[in-house]
């Protein structure tokens, strides 16, 4: 309930409690890992439940956990306790693959590689154990960046042994390659994955993502510019629009896309996004006016400095 209602400071306060008189309970570490988590990680991309309630997918794009590799908050002592207390929390939980799964993005988050990679192998066991494609596709992704190539090839050899769709095998591939930073790698599996699923939005979105990154953003733009409203409102899917459209100069059309996020509610990050779009598209006037809005929203003190600062660059003299 406090989390829901953004009562962070609060959910802190009750989490720690209950650690105290249980300090060994899985449920009252988990707790305390999501309040800590999402403490710090609330505007990320990647924030907050999401760290935590991602293993629930049938598959995590390799973008997400390339995002965590490459912007980890090592040294951030709040995010290595909720790290720590979600890897304790899966280490008496035994067999929870949701919890183990969760303890690994949040290793990797924190910057924790060592202990990252011994999660996610204990991940790609539980996978194969329990025939579990969802943690297979997750963990053979993650171990990919962690230089673990025959436990990525046992879990590969297990999607392949459970029946797992070509889409899957494809779609897997062209994460495998993005999450090593080979967009060029990832192209052709990733217009496949589309290719035999072209009602899926993960393998659109992933196919989006791989144009934009081998510099055909027009294409990735076309290829999401046709949704329904509702799914470009999706943040993920806003974003990566926004990032295609900004990349071929259309930084108007970029806030737009942005701004349709609004129906999921506030977020800091986004709505700075949306001012930084605008400034680029010299509109100061409505940068100013999302800056106004930006200032009303509570724990957006970085975003407030930074889009404040590009307006204020943009709006003197050359």
């Amino acid at each position: 309930m406090l989390l829901a209602k953004d009562r962070i400071p609060e959910a802190e306060i009750i989490a720690r409690a209950l650690l105290l008189k249980a300090p060994r309970d899985p449920i009252a570490l988990e707790l305390l890992a999501r309040v800590l988590g999402i403490r710090v990680l609330r505007d990320n991309a990647v924030a907050g439940d999401q760290v935590l309630d991602e293993a629930a997918r049938a598959a995590l794009l390799a973008s997400e956990l390339s995002v965590l590799r490459d912007n980890a908050l090592a040294g951030d002592q709040v995010l290595d306790e909720a790290a720590r207390a979600a890897l304790l929390a899966s280490e008496l939980s035994g067999g929870d693959a949701v919890r183990a799964h969760a303890a690994a993005l949040l290793l990797d988050r924190a910057g924790l590689r060592q202990e990252a990679t011994t999660r996610w192998i204990a991940v790609a066991a539980l996978a194969v154990e329990q025939h579990d494609t969802r943690f297979a596709v997750s963990a053979a992704i993650a171990l990919s960046t962690h230089n673990q190539p025959s436990q990525v090839s046992q879990l590969i050899a297990l999607l392949k042994a459970q029946g797992a769709s070509n889409a899957v095998l494809a779609s897997t591939a062209a994460q495998i390659q993005l999450a090593l930073g080979e967009p060029k790698l990832a192209l052709n599996a990733a217009q496949e994955a589309h290719a035999l699923d072209t009602e899926s939005m993960e393998y659109r979105l992933l196919y989006a993502r791989v144009l934009r990154l081998n510099g055909a953003s027009e294409d990735a733009a076309l290829l999401l510019n046709g949704l329904p409203e509702l799914t470009l409102a999706m943040p993920v899917v806003a974003e990566e629009l926004a990032l295609a459209l900004c990349a071929t100069d259309r930084f108007a059309q970029a806030a737009a896309a942005l701004r349709r996020t609004r129906v999921h509610g506030t977020n800091a990050r986004l709505l700075a996004e949306e001012g930084l779009a605008l400034v680029r598209a010299n509109e100061l006037a409505q940068a100013a006016r999302v800056l106004d809005e930006l200032r009303t929203v509570t724990h957006a003190s970085k975003d407030i400095a930074r889009l404040e600062s590009a307006i204020t660059l943009a709006a003197q003299p050359r």
